[in-house]
C-alpha cells in the first residue's frame, strides 16, 4: 500500500487553476470572508535593515528539550529574480540562542531563517520582523497520532454554478486545528503506509481541477480517488487549508457524503440565493449571508464526533433552458446519430409494410387462381357430360341429375364472386349446348310442322 501514497506532487496545487468557473474576485472573497491570512508586505526597506539577527529557539512541548547541535539556516531572498540563496548555517548554543552577522543590505534583497529541526522546519521571513534582534521560534517534539487534530470549521461554498454544462465550481474552507503540544508528522518511513495514516479529506464523487492552498509547512499533496491527502506537518494551533474544484451534476442535484474522521466543530455549506438548497441531519433553517456582495444561503450544523459522516444533499439546481439545449444539441455530434437512427427505423418499417403487402396481394392471388380453377373444372366437367349422353353412354335421368348439381355448383361460384366474362360467355355455351333442351326443342318444332301440313 505504500506505492499508492507515495508523493505525487512536490508543491501545493495552484489555486488558480479551474479559472473557467471560478473567478479570482469570489476567491479573494471567499478567503477575506473566511480570514485565510495572506502575505504581508516587508516591513523593512533596504535603507533600514539592520546587518545583524539574533534570535532564540525553544521547544514548545511541555517537557520537551532541544536536539544537540541544531541548526539554523540564514537564507536570501532576491524578490526582482525571484531566487533563494542559502547563506550561512549556524549551530543555537544551550540555551537556544544563534547569531548571524555581517548581513549585506541591497535593494529587492531580504533574508529568511529556517530551523532545520526534522520533518517539521520553522520558519521566519525577516521582511515581516519589526525587531531583528529578539527573533522568536519554537520547535515541538513529534508525534504520528491524529488523536489530537480536528477541525474548528468546514465550510463549503458554489461561488459559481454553470446551468448550461450544468458544473459547480466549489470552494472549501478547512480550518484545521492541533490542540496537542506536539507537531503531527506521517511516518513516511513506515512500509505499512495507507492513507489512513495521513490527514485525508474526501470530495464528492466525480470532482475534477482539484486545487489547494495551505497554511500548514511545506509538504505533499497526494490526490487519490475518492479525494486528497497531505504529508504536510501540523504544528500545534491552527491553520487554514482552501481547497478549489469543478463538480458536474446530473439532473438537478448531487449527494455528499462528508465524511468527518477529525470530527467538526462546525459544518457550512452555502449556494447562491436562488440557486437551489441544502439539507443534511442537523442542519438548521437556512439564513442570508453576503459575501463579495453577493446574497448566498448558508446552511449550518454544529458538533460533529470523531468519525461521523454527514449526508449533503443539494437539490434544485439551476437547469439549461430549452434553447440551450437544443443549442448544445446541434453542437455536437449527437444529432446525427439521432438521424441515423430515426431514417434507419423508417427504412425498416416501409420495407416490412412493402413485404407484408406483397405477400398479402399473392395469398389472395392464389386463393383467386385456386377458385377460378375450380370453376372451369365443373364447366370442363360439364361439357364432358354432354359428350357422353349425347353418345348414350349415360341415361337421360342421371344426366339431368349430374348436370344439375355441376351447374348447382357454377352459380355458387357466381355468388361469391363475378363471374369474368369469359367464364359468362362459357356459361352461356354450356347452357345452350345442353342436348336434353335441345333434342325437345326439336321435336316440338316437327310436331308444329307436320300440324300445319
Amino acid at each position: 500500500m505504500m506505492n499508492h501514497f507515495l508523493p505525487q506532487h512536490t508543491s501545493n496545487y495552484s489555486i488558480f487553476a479551474p479559472a473557467r468557473l471560478l473567478s479570482l474576485a469570489a476567491i479573494v472573497a471567499l478567503a477575506l470572508a473566511f480570514m485565510f491570512q495572506s502575505v504581508d508586505l516587508p516591513a523593512a526597506s533596504a535603507q533600514d535593515q539592520p546587518d545583524s539577527i539574533l534570535g532564540k529557539v525553544t521547544n514548545g512541548t511541555e517537557g520537551g528539550v532541544l536536539p544537540e547541535n541544531l541548526e539554523v539556516l540564514l537564507l536570501s531572498i532576491d524578490i526582482a529574480s525571484n531566487q533563494i540563496i542559502e547563506q550561512e548555517t549556524t549551530t543555537v548554543d544551550e540555551d537556544g540562542i544563534f547569531r548571524f552577522s555581517n548581513l549585506v543590505s541591497g535593494p529587492g534583497l531580504t533574508y529568511r531563517v529556517v530551523v532545520d529541526a526534522g520533518t517539521y522546519t520553522p520558519s521566519v521571513d525577516m521582511a515581516n520582523q519589526e525587531n531583528w534582534q529578539n527573533v522568536r521560534m519554537k520547535i515541538y517534539d513529534e508525534t504520528t497520532s491524529l488523536d489530537e487534530i480536528t477541525l474548528s470549521s468546514y465550510v463549503m461554498m458554489a461561488p459559481t454554478i454553470d446551468a448550461r454544462s450544468r458544473q459547480v465550481g466549489i470552494l472549501t474552507v478547512i480550518n484545521v486545528n492541533n490542540y496537542g503540544g506536539e507537531v503531527w508528522t506521517p511516518d513516511l518511513t513506515d512500509p505499512d503506509l495507507t492513507g489512513l495514516d495521513l490527514l485525508r479529506f474526501n470530495l464528492p464523487d466525480g470532482f475534477e481541477d482539484l486545487a489547494i492552498e495551505s497554511e500548514l509547512p511545506t509538504g505533499n499533496i497526494l490526490e487519490i480517488d475518492t479525494g486528497f491527502a497531505l504529508t504536510n506537518p501540523i504544528p500545534p494551533g491552527e491553520a487554514a487549508i482552501l481547497i478549489s474544484y469543478i463538480l458536474p451534476y446530473e439532473g438537478d442535484s448531487f449527494d455528499f457524503n462528508l465524511k468527518l474522521p477529525y470530527g467538526a466543530d462546525q459544518v457550512r455549506t452555502l449556494l447562491p440565493d436562488g440557486g437551489g438548497t441544502i439539507s443534511a441531519e442537523g442542519f438548521g433553517i437556512p439564513e442570508s449571508v453576503v459575501v463579495a456582495e453577493n446574497v448566498f444561503n448558508q446552511f449550518q450544523g454544529e458538533g460533529y464526533a470523531v468519525g461521523d459522516e454527514l449526508l449533503i444533499e443539494f437539490s434544485g439546481l439551476p437547469q439549461p433552458t430549452p434553447l440551450q439545449q437544443l443549442s448544445d444539441f446541434f453542437k455536437g455530434r449527437t444529432y446525427v446519430i439521432v438521424i441515423i437512427w430515426v431514417v434507419g427505423i423508417a427504412l425498416l418499417a416501409i420495407l416490412g409494410y412493402a413485404m407484408y403487402s406483397s405477400r398479402k396481394r399473392s395469398d389472395l392471388t392464389s386463393d383467386d387462381d385456386d377458385e377460378l380453377v375450380d370453376r372451369t373444372d365443373v364447366i370442363a366437367e360439364i361439357a364432358e357430360l354432354d359428350e357422353e349422353f349425347e353418345s348414350g353412354k349415360i341415361e337421360e335421368d342421371e344426366y339431368n341429375e349430374r348436370r344439375d348439381e355441376l351447374k348447382r355448383l357454377v352459380l355458387e361460384f357466381d355468388e361469391n364472386e363475378d363471374v369474368p366474362s369469359g367464364d359468362a360467355d362459357a356459361e352461356s355455351e354450356v347452357s345452350s349446348a345442353d342436348p336434353a333442351e335441345t333434342s325437345e326443342s326439336e321435336d316440338e318444332d316437327e310436331k308444329t310442322a307436320g300440324s300445319d301440313k
